[in-house]
């Protein structure tokens, strides 16, 4: 029969076991956010309409305008129309401003193109700017390296219909120290959407910075779960004894 004492304390291991978890699961989400595309593979030399997924804003600041930067092998690019927002292209920039989404809830921004005729990769720069603050998805990975922290959304052009292999997103890879070290990415050119681009030397010690953070708290929370739960079993023991 378990004391009102030995009942209570397992309450507590519960529960700080439940909030370690969502912690962890909320760190990870934040570590694995994207912009993502949808579809992510089209046709080559097919009009096709792609939306782009916003997952978050800018560390609590809502979303205001949204640049999409087409590539030149795209064309007869287009907004499709969005309600609270205005549209509008100009050369290979497609822009939704005067709008406003919440920092905590994902949106899509879509355009109609017609895909490039040669197949491949075709990244979409984005530049995603706040109320406070702006974030520059423009990343492009080196070639056998890690993904970068802000990568653009890339659109698999195939010669003939995408299979469903093709239109199945690759599983994410775990992103932390082990990830970053030794990885450059390339930024977009300089006539580029992004108006501000951190240098590369200071964007590695930022992300080493906020996994250092991440893996600090996620340790923290795991150890205080370990001395609660030691702590709650000595004392039944000694309890029981009694």
């Amino acid at each position: 029969m378990q004391t009102p004492m030995r009942s209570t304390l397992r309450r507590a291991v519960v529960a700080t076991g439940l909030t370690a978890s969502a912690a962890a699961l909320l760190l990870a989400g934040t570590a694995s956010a994207h912009i993502d595309p949808d579809p992510i593979a089209v046709q080559a030399a097919t009009s096709n309409t792609v939306s782009f997924g916003v997952e978050h804003g800018c560390e609590g600041s809502p979303t205001i305008e949204v640049q999409i930067e087409v590539p030149t092998s795209v064309a007869d690019a287009q907004p499709v129309e969005k309600d609270g927002w205005t549209a509008s292209v100009d050369a290979q920039v497609v822009t939704f401003t005067g709008g406003s989404l919440a920092a905590d809830t994902p949106d899509d921004f879509a355009i109609t193109f017609t895909a490039p005729t040669a197949p491949g990769e075709v990244p979409f720069p984005i530049v995603q700017r706040c109320e406070v603050g702006q974030l520059d998805w423009i990343e492009t990975a080196v070639e056998g390296g890690e993904e970068p922290e802000h990568p653009a959304p890339v659109v698999l052009v195939t010669a003939d219909a995408p299979t469903d292999a093709d239109l199945t997103p690759a599983p994410e890879e775990e992103t932390g120290e082990e990830a970053t070290t030794g990885t450059e990415a390339e930024s977009a050119p300089a006539d580029s959407i992004a108006t501000t681009v951190v240098d590369d030397a200071d964007s590695d010690d930022d992300a080493d910075s906020d996994d250092d953070g991440n893996t600090g708290l996620i340790i923290g929370v795991i150890v205080a779960v370990i001395v609660i739960g030691g702590g709650a079993y000595v004392i039944s023991r000694r309890r029981a004894a009694n």
